[in-house]
Order: C-alpha cells, then sequence, then structure tokens
C-alpha cells in the first residue's frame, strides 16, 4: 500500500470555476492534469508523490505514473463523479491505481483526454 505523502503548492484552483483544478506535476517523469468536480460543496484537492506506488501491473507491464492526487469533502476522501483531463496518452492504456491499493486497466470511457472517476484517491498512469 502507498504511503500517502503530500506535495505542497502543486494544486491550482481555477478562478472562474470553483469546481476545477489543475494538479501540476512534481517530477519530471510527470504530467499536469485537470479535475472538474461535479457535486455541490467544497472540496480540498492534494497532490500526492508518486513515490511507493508499483512499478509494475500484476501481468508484469511497466506503469508511468501520470500524476497522484486526492480530493476530499468534509476531510473524507469523496465517492462521487467527477472528470480527469490527461494530455493525450496516444495509444497507450490507461491505468488507475485505487484508494484500496489496486492498481487496474480503465476500461470506461475517454473523449477527448477526458473520463469519469468516483473514487477520490487515484494516480493515473499509463501502460507502456
Amino acid at each position: 500500500m502507498q504511503k500517502k505523502v503530500v506535495v505542497k503548492n502543486r494544486v491550482e484552483k481555477d478562478k472562474s470555476n470553483h469546481k476545477k483544478f489543475m494538479i501540476k506535476a512534481h517530477k519530471s517523469s510527470e504530467f499536469d492534469l485537470t479535475i472538474e468536480i461535479t457535486g455541490d460543496g467544497d472540496y480540498e484537492v492534494e497532490k500526492l508523490s508518486i513515490e511507493d506506488l508499483p512499478a509494475t501491473m500484476t501481468d508484469g507491464k511497466s506503469v508511468r505514473w501520470l500524476n497522484n492526487f486526492s480530493v476530499k469533502k468534509n476531510g473524507q476522501y469523496i465517492n462521487e463523479q467527477f472528470f480527469v483531463t490527461i494530455p493525450d496518452i496516444e495509444k497507450s492504456q490507461l491505468v488507475i491505481y485505487d484508494g484500496n491499493g489496486n492498481p487496474y486497466y480503465y476500461t470506461g470511457e475517454i473523449k477527448n483526454n477526458t473520463f469519469e472517476l468516483t473514487d477520490g484517491d487515484p494516480a493515473v498512469g499509463r501502460i507502456p
């Protein structure tokens, strides 16, 4: 299980849309991504370190982690719909590391580099 380490000053809230956040890369291997929350209320978004994330999937394929973050409401990880926009991953396969410590291949729809999640504690990566 990954140890959650918050990386300070890497989240920017959109000034025109209080439900939209940019999570900035911390390491050169990472990418910036944007999330947009659909629910109502006040949300806390944190950039998390990609250290300690698994280097491979259970099938042995290497994972390149794009970013890691958390979304909380009232101090708890959310379990509600939000959208994540990532850089173009071309023909790569999207990988999600969920809050329970399980990496899996994303099987949902990706449209215009945007996909839906409900787990407030994900890491996002790709194969290869």
